[in-house]
């Protein structure tokens, strides 16, 4: 099944692809096709596997609104995020530079269809990035937190993480 995953923001964020590096270039730079095409047809490339790693904020769909009674932010987006340490770094760096001191964003996972299920609330999280603390114990290093992050943290079906500044 698909899993999906929110970010709940008390004010309005961005939306848009973050962190990937993507070039355009025209098909026939990179594939030899028929020469009698009027338009070159652009393509996106990558130069390496790491640059195709990002996230996607994108405003919630009427189909996905049943989400909304998991978080206690008013503004809530649909967020697409993979699973590799680069994309969950980006989704940090994002929320380090959008969040506000004082303030707090959610972040939010569910299988498709169980939108309207309650949280696991043994899995919530705090992840506190003014005293660098990951959960209760990990403190992280000042330096590399980003990093540490996007080493550490797993998206878990129904885990409500909630974190600071």
């Amino acid at each position: 099944m698909t899993i999906h995953h929110y970010i709940g923001s008390p004010y309005e964020l961005p939306t848009g692809s973050f962190g990937t590096k993507e070039t355009l270039v025209p098909l026939s730079k990179v594939a030899s096709f028929d020469q009698n095409q009027k338009k070159d047809k652009l393509i996106t490339i990558y130069e390496k596997e790491e640059d195709a790693y990002g996230i996607s904020i994108n405003r919630l769909t009427d189909g996905y609104s049943d989400i909304k009674h998991a978080f206690t932010l008013p503004y809530i987006y649909e967020l697409s995020c993979d699973v590799h340490p680069k994309s969950i770094r980006e989704l940090f760096a994002f929320i380090e530079k959008q969040l506000i001191e004082g303030c707090h964003i959610e972040l939010y996972s569910c299988l498709d269809g169980d939108e309207t299920k309650e949280k696991d609330l043994n899995l919530n999280m705090i992840i506190n990035l003014k005293t660098l603390y990951f959960g209760k114990h990990y403190k992280l290093d000042k330096k590399k937190y980003i990093y540490e992050l996007g080493e550490m943290f797993k998206f878990e079906d129904k885990q409500f993480v909630v974190v600071v500044k």
